[in-house]
C-alpha cells in the first residue's frame, strides 16, 4: 500500500501543476485512504505480533491455548476479505472473547510502541498533504479545496 501512494503523489503533483482541482481532490483522497490503510495494516501486525509473543512466553496448560484454532480461523477468514476495518473488529472480539483483562494487558504493553494516528479530519490531513506535496516539489500550495 506505501507503494502505491508515490504514484497517486505524482498524479496530485501534475493535477496541481495544471491547477485542476477536481483531480487534486480526487488523489488526495486517495492518498488519504491509502495512508490509513497503511496505518490499519501496522496496527493488525502489532495485535497479532503481540498475541504470537504471548503464547510463544505461555505454559502448554493454558486455558488459552486450546482456543488457537478458532483464533486462527477467525483471523484467517478476516485477513481474506482484505478489509481493514473488518480485521481490526476481528482482533477486538477475539481479544474480548478469549481474553481476560490480565492478558489484555500483557498485549497491550508488548505494543505500546503501536504507531496510533493522530486524530485529524480529512480536511486537515488534506490540506497538510497539500502544503507537504507542494514543499516536495517546489508548487505554489495556494489551492485552496472547497469541501
Amino acid at each position: 500500500m506505501e507503494k502505491e501512494i508515490e504514484p497517486e503523489k505524482l498524479k496530485v503533483k501534475n493535477a496541481m501543476e495544471k491547477g485542476n482541482e477536481k483531480q487534486i481532490r480526487i488523489h488526495f483522497r486517495n492518498m488519504v485512504r491509502m495512508r490509513h490503510e497503511v496505518v490499519n495494516y501496522r496496527q493488525i501486525s502489532n495485535r497479532l505480533d503481540s498475541m504470537v509473543d504471548y503464547f510463544d512466553k505461555e505454559p502448554e496448560e493454558s486455558k488459552v491455548l486450546s482456543s488457537i484454532p478458532a483464533i486462527v480461523e477467525s483471523i484467517d477468514a478476516s485477513l481474506t476479505s482484505g478489509n481493514t476495518k473488518n480485521m481490526l473488529k476481528t482482533m477486538d472480539q477475539i481479544k474480548k472473547q478469549y481474553f481476560d483483562d490480565e492478558i489484555v494487558a500483557k498485549f497491550t504493553s508488548s505494543s505500546a510502541t503501536e504507531s496510533t494516528p493522530i486524530a485529524m479530519s480529512e480536511d486537515e490531513e488534506i490540506s497538510a498533504l497539500i502544503k507537504k506535496i507542494a514543499a516536495e516539489y517546489d508548487l505554489k500550495a495556494s489551492i485552496e479545496l472547497e469541501p
